[in-house]
């Protein structure tokens, strides 16, 4: 939900910040729309919708224009009227990833449409919606760990932060807010992170630090990363606790808002406590 990519799409669909804006998309409130899965979505589906009607239904052009560009999509189409993507005079002349990107999505599509005729199972998944009204203050990671695996392996985080993503993994998030959560999760909450107990360890879990000699020893280690492939700085500044994208770019000089780092390029972690 948080991806940036190097260009500087941003969100769970990759949306540009002028595309964005173009779908409804952009700062409220100081928070990037980009992030909300269910406004993204729906600007998404118009989005596929505006391609499909100017490339005449051509589903295959529409997911190459999302990939690879609708303009660059369009000049195409225009260029060779009645060609579909798979066509050599369109299909040579778009970028390697929407080549394999096209494929790759339409497999994904027939596959899950078609799970019993390959062998497979998709299981069962409860995708209800629900929300809960926080009865004591907490942030994100306390009412995770509250929460704990309740039926998930690997917990709930990922799922809680996604469903929340105007907030940041420490905010603080006052009683009475409403917190999107599972439907599935409504009970856990009230039954575990509302008195003191599981709760109240879920904050001294949170709050709980290091020695300072361990501290000292991770931040002199820690002054610098080099960028590997899928980094973004986002995803940096979230490993190393430093304070924000905006804080980290600014002190490595770099642009936003698209905030683009290569893989090699040596990041300088100031003002990182991680």
């Amino acid at each position: 939900m948080h991806a940036i990519s190097r260009a500087g799409a941003t969100g769970p669909l990759q949306f540009m910040y002028q595309t964005g804006l173009r779908f409804g998309l952009g700062r409220v409130d100081g928070f990037d729309t980009r992030y909300d899965p269910q406004l993204s979505a729906r600007a998404n589906v118009a989005y596929l919708q505006e391609r499909l009607a100017e490339l005449d239904g051509d589903l295959e052009l529409a997911l190459a224009a999302y990939n690879g560009g609708e303009g660059r999509v369009g000049r195409l189409y225009r260029a060779h009227p009645g060609k579909r993507f798979w066509d050599p005079e369109i299909y040579s002349q778009l970028p390697s990833e929407t080549q394999e990107y096209v494929p790759m999505v339409l497999a994904a599509a027939w596959l899950f449409l078609h799970a019993d005729e390959y062998g497979l199972e998709l299981g069962p998944v409860d995708t209800r919606p629900g929300s809960v009204l926080l009865v004591r203050d907490a942030t994100l990671n306390e009412l995770a760990i509250c929460i704990g695996s309740a039926g998930a392996r690997e917990g709930w985080f990922r799922v809680l932060r996604n469903l929340n993503a105007r907030y940041q993994t420490g905010d603080v998030i006052p009683a009475g807010s409403e917190f999107a959560v599972p439907r599935q999760l409504e009970p856990v909450y009230y039954s575990q992170c509302v008195d003191e107990g599981r709760a109240t360890l879920a904050r001294t879990l949170v709050s709980a630090r290091a020695p300072a000699a361990a501290q000292t020893a991770a931040a002199s280690a820690a002054r610098t990363h080099t960028v590997g492939r899928g980094d973004t700085l986002a995803s940096i500044a979230r490993r190393y606790n430093c304070g924000g994208t905006t804080a980290l770019a600014r002190a490595n000089g770099i642009s936003g808002p698209g905030f683009v780092i290569r893989p090699g390029q040596r990041i300088q972690l100031v003002g990182c406590s991680g």
